[in-house]
């Protein structure tokens, strides 16, 4: 095992010592994150593994990154870049997080474990289990995209469909989890999932072409802008930078807790609402505080979008610029327009979207 780092509460700052069975703090039950003991580089992300080497990979990362100037100029900015994070190995950003969690668990000598999902951290968690020899029980509900059930059922997890909204399969994953006594690997609560996420901030600082104000990130858990955050935190302590491009939090209207909880709006969590942008859709984030202060923290905004709105800009999104990305994705370009007219974004600002999964798993509504 690694001794370089220590698991901190995100609320009372309580330091556990490192686990993969761990999810909440023993002293106030919030979520725990990675604490290193030693500084870093800038070069390249910290991870908690005792040996790096032994890291289990499918080639996640890298993905690429690609301007749209044509757009740029129809919204109003000096430069427009996204990045695909949807030609991952299963084809969404879920995998970099799953790189790092599966080789923690084997690390740990997990053997089998459970997952709950809206689709695509089943699919990668699967996928990754899978290289590693390791078994997956993933629950997602029943109304998931047919493309994210197929995954998971292909690389050989036990999948258990849910009917109900997202919760629903939370909540049985859980009881199954008291259950079988197995460990409960969740992308959402794991501290070790962020941790996977840190390198996107990464290749997003050390590409030569790009140097962005603002990341504009569709957000449901919010494992990717809390990892885009703690990378670029990283660069900033080891002196690599000086500043945070401002991280803005993209939600459907209908799903918002992030998005309300920074604009100080009242919103109630409805169990039964859903929204086409299916990833993001989570009425009860685990890591709410966490995420919001790290969105304070980089100076970034909320902002919340229409149905019609996402579903036009993933029409608009293939056919002028040739990229199928989900919903979800399409949502962030809606939550950028906004912010367009809002003047958070200006004429004279360079900005990035990562497009986070395929629009083949879904089908067109």
């Amino acid at each position: 095992m690694s001794g370089n780092y220590v698991l901190t509460c995100t609320s009372c700052q309580h330091r556990h010592e490192p686990s993969i069975s761990l999810l909440a703090c023993d002293k106030c039950a919030a979520p725990l994150t990675v604490t290193y003991t030693e500084s870093p580089d800038g070069r390249s992300p910290r991870l908690p593994l005792g040996d790096p080497d032994a890291l289990t990979t499918l080639g996640e990362g890298g993905t690429p990154l690609v301007e749209l100037p044509h757009l740029a100029a129809e919204l109003g900015v000096k430069r427009l870049w996204v990045k695909l994070e949807f030609l991952a190995p299963t084809g969404s950003f879920k995998d970099r997080g799953s790189a790092v969690l599966i080789s923690m668990a084997k690390e740990h000598g997990v053997t089998d474990f459970i997952e709950d999902s809206s689709g695509n951290a089943g699919a990668s968690l699967s996928a990754y289990a899978a290289t590693a020899g390791l078994n997956a029980h993933v629950f997602a509900p029943a109304s998931a995209g047919q493309g994210k059930k197929d995954q998971i059922r292909v690389f050989g997890a036990e999948l258990h469909e849910i009917d109900g909204p997202r919760q629903a399969s939370t909540d049985a994953a859980v009881a199954f989890v008291e259950e079988r006594g197995l460990p409960w690997l969740s992308h959402n609560l794991s501290p070790y999932f962020m941790e996977g996420m840190k390198a996107f901030a990464y290749e997003v600082r050390t590409s030569a072409a790009v140097n962005v104000d603002h990341i504009v990130f569709p957000v449901g858990n919010g494992s990717l802008i809390g990892g885009a955050f703690k990378g670029y935190s990283e660069m900033r302590e080891s002196g690599v930078i000086h500043a945070l491009p401002k991280l803005h939090a993209v939600q459907a209207s209908a799903i918002q807790p992030i998005v309300a909880l920074l604009n100080g709006d009242a919103w109630t969590p409805d169990t039964s609402a859903t929204s086409v942008a299916s990833g993001i859709s989570v009425t009860r984030p685990p890591r709410l505080n966490e995420i919001v202060e790290f969105v304070r923290c980089s100076y970034g905004s909320g902002v919340a979008v229409g149905e019609d709105e996402i579903l036009a800009w993933q029409r608009r999104l293939a056919s002028t610029s040739g990229i199928f990305a989900e919903a979800t994705s399409a949502a962030a370009f809606v939550g950028l327009e906004a912010l367009i007219a809002n003047g958070v974004i200006g004429a004279g600002d360079e900005v990035l979207i990562p497009l986070t999964g395929s629009g083949l798993k879904e089908p067109l509504p």
